[in-house]
């Protein structure tokens, strides 16, 4: 019988079901206005013994869990991203296999996932399982994930979902024109940041409810969507179907990178999977929820996001797709429904479901520098890692993650700052990835007692390795003088190369902290010398 996960000799110390104290007797963390307690234990609240204090609650259930993967993941993509896809790839038919291809790697990624999620199940993500694989250096590998993901991959995601909702605000207000102005577009994300932001951290119960909400939007929305093309591929619009199928492979590109930058976009798209891994400790049930939320939420969008796409090559002409760029539902809605429908109303729904997508990113992002800050990783730590007693949400971590965003928003240059941040934050998220499915096959090897509720295919895991490999190699290849990426402002080697850079400047900040401050030493898990659960004790 496999032992539990303190009968084996982890480099995992630091269980998030155990919340420890932000600020000791001696003054150590002065100035906090807040503090961090143990959590107490148990499927409804977390294990361990507490002293009554503040903590986070196993709140989500099974479908407040699926809401939180189905709403993560259905966010800006799916109603902005084909335009850019169909730009990459240049036929009908391909943009459709890419689609399928995404789909199909992100589902061998998420059985991975609920092996790494059920096997650790505490919240961090990738900073669990890469600090379980990567024992040596100490702490190197979960550092530099940590750092990397909370100043790039999060808040450029959350820019690029929020920018969208710009796009359909002002899409529902004043129609897909010229006039648009790409800052106005700017300054209605940052808004939207800022509101999220501040709902988590003032509102968390009332929080989730909205995201629970929203996600039901989400969904209708893409019902609709398919509902719509069915109506059309029936002849039943009132304007003539467009023949978008005919030679559907006609004018596809050779260009290696194209499919790199469109598998980008797709993947983006479908990003989203992951994010109950980063906030387990406030699940119910992990072990047993979990699986069943994820891949179950990644199934029903998967079928939504490939009849959507059906639904718009019916209705719309590849040319038309091409030319509406990100607003695509937009124009979609305009030329099946009319101005009324179309124009006003369901690019305000669209925007609603954006909004809700950085609703849902918001909470991921700030769980993931919550518990950095309990490791020691990050600067502040006693800040960024404490729980309001008042409101119980990380107030702080909620803030550093919105100023990112907003910075993200407002820095990158007018004409390709949407496509920019999918890629820089794309090629960071695809770099770690791979580690930790790497990481899955060797726990394989050097931790065999460690109970594994359920396990993911190889052939699964070696698609997800072959994949991150492609898509951390080829964005280096120059595109041809045909390829979409030529004609862009942006150098096609810049969200690369600033991702990678970002990842080494990690690395020194990690030498600095861990070697020569010693850091590790004085945070909030390691003054507390809590054990982790296994599995087995939380069900």
């Amino acid at each position: 019988m496999a032992s539990t996960t303190n009968d084996i000799p982890l480099q995992v110390r630091h269980a998030a079901h155990s919340y420890v104290g932000a600020r000791q007797s001696s003054g150590s963390s002065e100035g906090v206005s807040m503090e961090l307690e143990d959590a107490q234990g148990g499927g409804s609240g977390g294990s361990g013994g507490g002293s009554g204090g503040v903590e986070l609650e196993r709140k989500m259930g099974l479908w407040s869990g699926m809401a939180i993967v189905v709403g993560t993941i259905i966010g800006s993509g799916i109603f902005s991203v084909p335009s850019l896809v169909l730009q990459e790839v240049g036929s009908v038919g391909m943009s459709m296999v890419v689609w399928g291809v995404g789909a199909a790697v992100s589902i061998c990624g998420c059985a991975a996932y609920m092996e790494l999620g059920t096997m650790l199940p505490r919240s961090g993500g990738e900073k669990e399982y890469l600090d379980a694989a990567y024992p040596r250096p100490r702490a190197l590998a979960p550092f530099v994930f940590c750092l990397a993901m909370i100043a790039i991959s999060f808040p450029s995601g959350l820019a690029a979902d929020a920018v969208v909702t710009g796009v359909y605000v002002l899409y529902a207000a004043v129609g897909h024109a010229p006039v648009h102005s790409e800052w106005a577009q700017r300054g209605i994300g940052v808004a939207v940041v800022v509101a999220c932001a501040l709902m988590h951290a003032l509102c968390a119960r009332l929080a989730i409810r909205v995201q629970n909400a929203l996600t039901v939007v989400k969904v209708l929305l893409l019902v609709l969507i398919v509902g719509v093309g069915l109506v059309g591929a029936a002849g039943g619009l009132h304007e003539p179907r467009a023949a978008s199928f005919s030679h559907s492979f006609s004018g596809t590109t050779r260009s290696a990178r194209a499919y790199a930058a469109a598998l980008f976009k797709v993947f983006f798209a479908y990003a989203g999977y992951t994010s109950l891994n980063y906030s387990i400790d406030e699940l119910r049930s992990p072990v047993r929820n979990l699986p069943r939320a994820a891949m179950g939420g990644l199934l029903l969008t998967t079928a939504l996001y490939i009849l959507s796409n059906v639904a718009f090559f019916v209705v719309l002409s590849p040319a038309a797709i091409r030319d509406a760029d990100t607003a695509v539902a937009g124009v979609f809605f305009s030329a099946a429904l009319g101005a009324a429908w179309g124009q006003r109303v369901v690019p305000a729904l669209i925007a609603l479901a954006a909004f809700g997508n950085v609703m849902c990113a918001t909470f991921s992002a700030s769980r993931v520098l919550l518990e950095a800050a309990r490791e020691g990783y990050v600067p502040w730590a006693a800040h960024l890692g404490a729980i309001s007693r008042r409101f119980e949400s990380p107030l702080h971590a909620l803030a550093v993650i919105a100023v990112l965003a907003v910075v993200f928003i407002v820095a990158p240059p007018p004409g390709d700052s949407y496509a920019f941040l999918i890629d820089i934050g794309g090629y960071q998220s695809w770099f770690f990835y791979g580690l930790a499915v790497v990481g899955l096959l060797l726990m394989r090897r050097t931790h065999r007692a460690l109970v594994r509720p359920f396990r993911a295919w190889n052939a699964a895991n070696a698609v997800t390795i072959a994949t991150a490999v492609f898509m951390c190699i080829v964005p280096f290849v120059k595109p041809s003088s045909s390829a979409a990426g030529d004609e862009s402002a942006i150098p096609y080697w810049a969200a690369p190369v600033a991702a990678l850079l970002f990842i080494i400047l990690s690395v020194a900040l990690w030498y600095v902290q861990v070697v020569v401050r010693h850091g590790l030493e004085f945070s909030h898990y390691a003054l507390h010398h809590h054990q982790s659960p296994s599995s087995e004790q939380i069900k």
